[in-house]
């Protein structure tokens, strides 16, 4: 009996009542997942990614495995990678730019034919092009795939504005304006980025000037919310490999009144910025593995987003195509123009032209971070089904 009980069965013992919970636990989600893979024909590969969304305890599973991984020394967990600054990223491939390039080109000439200004806008992405902070033997190419992309797109005589162009004039600390634990820019950056493209539509036509202050950071109060968001690239290594990052949330010390809606979720809001743009609940929930923080702007992304200035803006009217990085950037358009339209065109099915027929908006603009290049985001290049 003593034999029996010594230290090293009783380890042993104790992982196997471990893992029989938590095989337990996980069993009647597999099951339905399953279930539902043989039901509907999903295939075993989308039950498990299924059930791995709905693993009991993920968020622990995934803490404890960064902690490990951390303390490994390991730079690269779950397809994410630590760069040499302390911030996280995923990185994109070399990809084929000619067939995307060639839609909005195909585009950018259907609107010259309906006589509607458009601009390409490249947003800045996570790494650097001129200082990528990776570590060793890994390589990125979403900087060298937007070069190649802007390249076609100006041979073929699209307007375009390259904000990395810009960042790098104004001298601008590219690392500092984004968010350590996610991918995604800061509300700061995003009212930098929505100035610098409204300045580049007023140079190419006076009619579409504007009240700089609005995008200046002097006209907003700014709260600073202290560990509130677990990024995108936090989600996937747990907040003992990353820890969780601030939010400035900036709201305008002038006078403001819009209207706000969401056509496909029934949702309408009017009055203050505050009160249509933010969505503070956001900021107060703690799951961070099911909820996202970068998102008490808007709220959320969808489909089309409808956004009126009630105080008349410069009477223009703006349509947007774009991805989660206009979300701190389309609130702030908002406040210099009558009206802009949001569409995202991966959840967004309509038909496109004819939707800018019936509209007929002032200009259309796209702004993409040069991850939506990569080929999973092909539907947003997709103008024309």
């Amino acid at each position: 009996m003593k034999r029996f009980f010594s230290f090293r069965n009783l380890t042993a013992l104790c992982f196997l009542l471990f893992l029989l919970v938590f095989f337990a636990l996980g069993l009647k989600p597999f099951l339905r997942e399953t279930y539902y893979a043989l039901r509907w024909g999903n295939g075993a590969e989308q039950a498990e990614e299924r059930f791995d969304e709905f693993l009991p305890g993920k968020e622990q599973w995934v803490t404890l495995n960064g902690g490990v991984q951390k303390l490994l020394g390991k730079r690269e967990v779950n397809a994410r990678y630590l760069l040499d600054n302390g911030q996280m990223t995923y990185i994109i491939p070399e990809l084929d730019m000619s067939g995307i390039a060639g839609n909005t080109a195909d585009l950018a000439r259907a609107l010259e034919e309906r006589d509607i200004p458009f601009l390409y806008v490249n947003l800045l992405f996570k790494i650097d092009g001129t200082d990528k902070q990776l570590p060793a033997g890994v390589e990125d190419y979403s900087n060298e795939n937007a070069d190649r992309f802007l390249a076609i797109l100006r041979e073929k005589g699209v307007d375009c504005l390259d904000l990395r162009e810009r960042e790098k004039a104004e001298g601008l600390d590219h690392y500092s304006r984004f968010f350590p634990s996610d991918h995604h820019w800061k509300p700061e950056t995003g009212l930098w980025a929505a100035g610098e493209t409204a300045a580049a539509l007023q140079e190419r036509d006076p009619s579409f000037a504007f009240d700089p202050a609005v995008f200046d950071p002097e006209s907003y109060d700014c709260q600073r919310h202290e560990k509130v968001l677990v990024g995108s690239c936090g989600r996937r290594v747990g907040t003992w490999y990353i820890a969780p990052d601030d939010l400035d949330v900036l709201t305008p010390k002038f006078e403001t009144r819009l209207r706000f809606s969401v056509p496909s979720e029934d949702l309408l809001r009017e009055g203050s910025f505050a009160e249509t743009m933010l969505f503070p609940e956001m900021l107060e929930q703690r799951d961070w593995m099911n909820s996202d923080s970068y998102d008490v702007y808007c709220g959320s992304v969808y489909d089309h987003l409808f956004i009126e200035n009630l105080q008349g803006g410069n009477g223009k009217r703006l349509l947007v195509l774009d991805d989660s990085f206009s979300l701190v950037v389309v609130p702030f358009f908002s406040l210099a123009y009558a009206q802009v339209d949001y569409l995202d065109l991966r959840l967004w099915d309509g038909d496109l032209l004819g939707y800018i027929d019936e509209t007929r908006p002032d200009a259309v603009l796209i702004l993409y971070n040069p991850g939506a290049l990569e080929d999973n985001n092909l539907n947003m290049f997709e103008f024309f089904r």
